[in-house]
């Protein structure tokens, strides 16, 4: 993974977190500022104290639905985890800034067990802040230092000896919750980094053991798991399926004459179309050399519709594969065998059907190459015969 998707992820990582935690945030904040309102009612203005409670309630009602909206529809483009990471941090220093104005109109100085208690709000949610915005470390910070600060120079305003020393251990307490936001931060971010990095190796560790690693299709193990669900479902619905094995003519004259890069190239050409030839839900798998198979679901019940449905698609793989390659900078034509077993009728478990396929793709060689053969079983009595034959000689 380069490092613009690994910088994607982190900042996803980093998003999602302070918006997991917000919902609750919010609810706490607006409980907090309609008890800190009341409690003011007798000691501030009461057109600034309703001003405040309003705007407060209004905000974090914005930046809730926000935070709901995100998390509705979570993205993984940086521009737009980039945009909604600055609209979550502004949306923070907003309702910083309101928290931090109250200590010009609710922070009166003949009302010490008021001050305490305004102190006493603005440092829980501080607090709180670190927890919940520590993955970002603007968020947290900016939390911080704006709604705390006013509150600690308006108590040195006063001048008193009480007002200043309450003043100067909130400074102190400002440096103790910077330094842990910092830390908290780091933490953080190295778990995510851990949390990132192990769900990479089992990315690679899964793309390892299912699936091909020059042409990325499923392998032989992958498509054996997908052909015995497959088979398991086509046995409940009545739906049919089929299994096409395809090996490319005379692909070891290429390897022989224009090298194992040349072939290589091709194999993976060969893949891309054949990806365009199925739906979605098919499956598209290399074997292993120059042989692959595609895997057709969910086909009609009727075994000559099926059949129909198969051959249309034999027959536009075959017209799409026969259009000449460009290797480089030569231009080279390939052409394939197909053979073809239906589910049921050639076979209920993937080694009869990936068996029977295969004889009818030998078949499709013998008749001359770059054609279809369906299986049946006179083709099986041949090829048995043919290998005791060859045995005795």
């Amino acid at each position: 993974m380069n490092d613009i998707n690994k910088k994607t992820a982190v900042k996803a990582a980093q998003l999602e977190q302070i918006l997991a935690s917000n919902v609750r945030t919010m609810l706490a904040s607006t409980s907090m500022a309609i008890i800190l309102a009341y409690m003011q009612k007798d000691n501030a203005s009461y057109e600034l104290l309703i001003a405040w409670l309003v705007s407060s309630i209004a905000i974090n009602a914005v930046r809730l639905a926000f935070t709901l909206n995100c998390l509705r529809k979570p993205s993984t483009d940086f521009k737009t985890i980039e945009n909604r990471l600055n609209k979550f941090r502004l949306g923070v220093v907003v309702s910083s800034l309101l928290w931090g104005s109250v200590s010009f109109f609710m922070f009166t100085p003949d009302e010490p067990r008021h001050q305490m208690f305004v102190i006493y709000m603005l440092a829980g949610l501080s607090a709180g802040a670190v927890v919940s915005y520590s993955a970002d470390i603007i968020c947290a910070m900016s939390y911080t230092l704006l709604s705390l600060v006013p509150m600690l120079l308006r108590s040195f305003w006063f001048g008193d000896e009480i007002s200043i020393a309450i003043s100067v251990a909130g400074f102190i307490y400002v440096g103790y919750m910077i330094a842990s936001i910092r830390n908290f931060n780091r933490n953080m971010t190295e778990n995510i980094m851990l949390r990132f990095n192990a769900v990479k190796r089992e990315s690679e560790i899964k793309q390892l053991a299912f699936y091909d690693q020059l042409t990325n299709l499923p392998n032989r193990r992958l498509l054996f798991d997908r052909l015995d669900h497959a088979l398991a479902v086509s046995a409940r619905s009545g739906r049919r399926g089929a299994l096409l094995f395809l090996d490319l003519d005379h692909f070891k004259m290429l390897n022989d004459t224009l090298g194992h890069d040349m072939g290589d190239l091709l194999l993976k050409k060969v893949a891309e179309r054949l990806l365009r030839c199925v739906r979605e839900s098919d499956t598209v798998a290399r074997l292993g050399g120059d042989e692959f198979v595609v895997m057709l679901e969910d086909l009609s019940d009727d075994i000559d519709e099926a059949t129909k449905q198969v051959e249309k698609v034999a027959d536009l793989i075959i017209e799409t594969l026969n259009i000449p390659y460009m290797l480089n900078t030569l231009e080279h034509s390939s052409t394939p065998s197909i053979g073809i077993a239906l589910f049921g009728d050639h076979g209920s478990s993937h080694e009869e059907l990936l068996k029977h396929a295969d004889i009818a793709m030998y078949a499709a060689k013998r008749a001359g190459r770059n054609v279809v053969r369906h299986f049946d079983f006179t083709m099986q009595e041949a090829a048995s015969a043919s290998d005791s034959q060859a045995t005795v000689n």
